[in-house]
């Protein structure tokens, strides 16, 4: 079975990652709409190439329904997300074996887009690891530790990105505490009060 398209001829000179990220566009109009490419895609997303192009594309559409404007280049083995409030994500697809080794190589890439014209904001460029699988979780912080990468490296499992595209077109979540949850947390833990729902309560009525 094939994911890359959906039968139809592709247009002439149009790669498949092209063809499928049309294809996605004019078949998908809600988050929900991508579980039946991720049912079939995730579970063998480690042994196929073109399974993982078509992975890469899937989540990328899913940044769109996270209002993210996501742009992917042919070769490239991470997307960029743009939010309206100016934050870039770098976003890398991988599955649970190569995580440690992909944070490493996200950091190179950040590396590489802070050096690039156009950005004047180091703490607005950082990296999001989606992950195919069950990741180690002691093991992710470790390596997340050792690289120092807590205020540059977000992960996140590719179900729990799937239900959050779900809240956002809910209205659940406003894009701010979106880009609030994927971007690595600071030291400060205000920005994050924002992402709860509900209003607070007042003092000495909370019991």
């Amino acid at each position: 079975m094939t994911l890359v398209g959906d039968g139809a001829a592709p247009a002439a000179l149009e790669s498949p990652r092209q063809y499928f990220r049309r294809h996605l566009q004019r078949q998908t109009s809600a988050a929900a709409d991508l579980t039946w490419y991720l049912d079939r895609s995730v579970p063998q997303f480690a042994g196929s190439a073109e399974v993982r192009l078509a992975v890469e594309e899937i989540v990328d559409r899913l940044g769109e329904f996270l209002g993210f404007s996501t742009t992917r280049g042919e070769q490239d083995d991470h997307g960029v997300w743009r939010s309206a409030g100016g934050h870039v994500l770098l976003v890398r697809v991988v599955d649970a074996a190569g995580l440690v080794a992909a944070i490493g190589a996200g950091l190179h890439a950040r590396d590489r887009a802070l050096a690039s014209p156009g950005v004047e904001r180091a703490d607005a460029v950082s990296c999001l690891l989606v992950v195919c699988g069950q990741a180690d979780e002691r093991r992710v912080n470790e390596a997340v530790a050792l690289r120092r990468a807590s205020l540059h490296a977000r992960i996140i499992g590719i179900g729990a990105l799937t239900d959050l595209a779900g809240r956002a077109e809910a209205a659940q979540l406003g894009h701010e505490q979106i880009v609030t949850l994927l971007r690595p947390a600071s030291a400060l833990a205000d920005a994050m009060m924002g992402v709860l729902a509900g209003p607070a309560p007042r003092p000495g009525h909370g019991r």
